[in-house]
């Protein structure tokens, strides 16, 4: 995506520097980009992605930040466009629609990975604390206590639901062809979450202790 020497504004040059940075991210993954190779598919020099981001790692961590901001995006919009907060079964496919994208996991892993002491910890993309208030909120609607869930059981299907599909979008291939499946197959994703969410409702709903 060269697009050449030509005069930008601070904002014109930062965008297009974290744009060329996803782009390259998402197609080498983290370690096999670098700013140099981000520079040259911007067609600015080394120095300049240098002076908005300091260090590859910090770079990597903005990409992280916006598409943290995207993903929350779309949890927004998938729960508008439902009409309600998703309850159980609902919350875990919406989860599962946003978070299970490899690529995107494979990133913020990284920035886990390659922090340094006194970094602030990525974000996560659904930002958890804000999430679980609006489905605590959402649920509350239809079930107030004390015939609903509690926030406990709320934060705890929501954790459960997140580091399921964090696990999945990056183990599957492995772990299916490990057990003789076909990753590709038709229908396994689905399989999977559709076990998962079973789990997680009957939980939320107070089956299980």
């Amino acid at each position: 995506m060269t697009t050449g020497r030509r005069r930008r504004t601070p904002e014109q040059a930062r965008t297009e520097i974290l744009d060329a940075a996803t782009e390259l991210i998402a197609r080498h993954g983290p370690d096999g980009v670098g700013l140099r190779k981000v520079a040259e598919a911007v067609g600015v020099t080394h120095g300049l992605v240098t002076h908005y981001f300091g260090t590859y790692r910090a770079l990597v961590r903005a990409v992280l930040e916006r598409e943290n901001e995207r993903k929350r995006d779309l949890v927004r919009a998938r729960m508008a466009a439902d009409g309600r907060v998703p309850y159980a079964a609902g919350m875990t496919e919406v989860l599962f629609e946003i978070l299970a994208d490899e690529r995107y996991v494979r990133l913020w892993a990284w920035a886990q990975l390659h922090g340094s002491e006194g970094d602030a910890a990525p974000d996560s993309p659904a930002d958890l604390a804000r999430l679980v208030d609006a489905m605590e909120e959402g649920v509350h609607s239809v079930l107030p206590p004390p015939d609903g869930p509690d926030r406990a059981r709320i934060e705890m299907v929501v954790l459960l639901a997140v580091s399921g599909a964090y696990g999945y979008a990056l183990g599957r291939r492995f772990w299916l062809a490990d057990l003789g499946h076909d990753p590709a197959e038709p229908g396994r994703d689905e399989a999977y979450r559709r076990a998962l969410a079973s789990v997680l409702a009957a939980y939320m709903e107070g089956h299980t202790p």
